[in-house]
């Protein structure tokens, strides 16, 4: 089974001339989104564009430090994401294919009175009739980052989506030609709901929406209606054992595709299985389908005000406010300070979060009793 690292190599002498524009470059381009480009690439007030070659000779002169990771990546532990990513920079800086991309309107804002993390970047495709690609960029290590995303459950539009709404109509409407929106993670989402309100001609841009691994949309609070414009050009991929990208509701299809690792790192591309122009396909775990069937029920059960302040004080507690980021390294540490915040709060929150914890674990058990007893039934 091959690896985007792979694909890499297999396709790097290939200009796109010769080879066509697939999904999978789409996936590379979403993943240097994650690169902090701030300084380097112009910003989405400025005209100009710059190569990817240039680009990654400007950020490894501020980065020097990250040139030197060894080629040999361990996709099995966590950082393997970043050491990834300055591979896949130094890779397609290097190659026919990828080299000449001029990359331009790049924005990066992390608000944390507003609760938002968002980021995006628009590529011009060399030797092509003028295609873009629109970038959104996913979760990051901030917890703000990672509670936007819980507040999917229960807000119509959170702060990086109407960004992403604004970002994509801006840039389709100063445009010509075709427009790929693409994004790992929270990143796809906000693919597929920026592609979702734009209207009339700026419709006819769109070539293809892409969320690689990213959660849905809850349709008792959107409309699926709002999504038909677009919906028959959103494609979604997912691994075998994905918990990100069968969150909420899925608009348009879906694809599984095989991953050289389990569980949470599955959410990890560089583990995605590809031969030769595609992705290698898979099938969905019976652990995935009940973790989908469980959270889809559990969230029925709650009032949006009740997601509301689940979410609000579990984050509170882990301290998403104080600009907290995710630290595998400070696993210890971090337990024993949530374990001290749960005890600072008052009785009120600490009864709530722990009726909301209790029944998700009632739900799950009540999804695994039916599937078993279905499955006693069938046979």
């Amino acid at each position: 089974m091959g690896t985007v690292m792979d694909y890499l190599k297999w396709r790097a002498d290939l200009r796109f001339s010769q080879e066509p524009f697939n999904d999978v470059d789409a996936l590379i381009l979403a993943m240097l989104s994650y690169l902090d480009f701030k300084g380097i690439v112009p910003g989405v007030d400025e005209k100009e564009k710059i190569s990817l070659e240039e680009t990654a000779r400007r950020y490894f002169l501020e980065h020097p430090s990250h040139k030197d990771d060894p080629e040999s990546i361990d996709l099995t532990v966590s950082s393997s994401f970043d050491r990834g990513l300055m591979q896949m920079l130094k890779m397609t800086s290097k190659s026919a294919r990828y080299s000449e991309i001029r990359l331009s309107r790049f924005v990066e804002k992390t608000d944390f009175p507003t609760e938002q993390q968002f980021a995006a970047i628009t590529f011009s495709l060399p030797h092509t009739k003028r295609h873009k690609v629109i970038a959104f960029r996913g979760t990051d290590s901030t917890l703000i980052g990672w509670k936007e995303n819980f507040e999917l459950a229960y807000m119509k539009e959170v702060p990086a989506q109407e960004s992403s709404s604004i970002y994509l109509n801006r840039e389709i409407s100063i445009l010509s030609g075709k427009v790929t929106v693409c994004g790992h993670s929270k990143g796809g989402n906000l693919a597929v709901y920026a592609a979702s309100r734009l209207k009339g001609i700026d419709q006819s841009h769109l070539s293809r929406i892409i969320n690689f691994d990213g959660p849905g949309f809850n349709f008792s609070i959107l409309p699926r209606s709002s999504f038909s414009d677009c919906a028959r050009k959103v494609v979604n991929y997912v691994p075998e054992e994905s918990i990100v990208g069968v969150l909420l509701d899925t608009v348009g299809e879906r694809n599984v595709i095989t991953s050289s690792a389990r569980y949470l790192f599955q959410h990890n591309p560089l583990t995605w299985g590809i031969e030769r122009s595609g992705f290698l396909g898979g099938e969905l775990s019976v652990t995935t389908k009940l973790l989908e069937e469980t959270v889809e029920t559990w969230l029925a059960q709650l009032t949006l005000e009740r997601r509301k302040a689940f979410i609000d004080a579990l984050f509170d507690m882990l301290g998403a406010s104080e600009g907290k980021t995710i630290d595998p390294k400070e696993g210890l540490k971090d337990i024993s300070k949530v374990i001290k915040n749960v005890s600072d709060l008052d009785e009120d929150t600490r009864k709530m979060l722990s009726e909301v914890l209790a029944s998700i674990t009632d739900q799950a058990r009540d999804t695994i009793s039916n599937a078993i007893k279905e499955k006693l039934s069938l046979d």
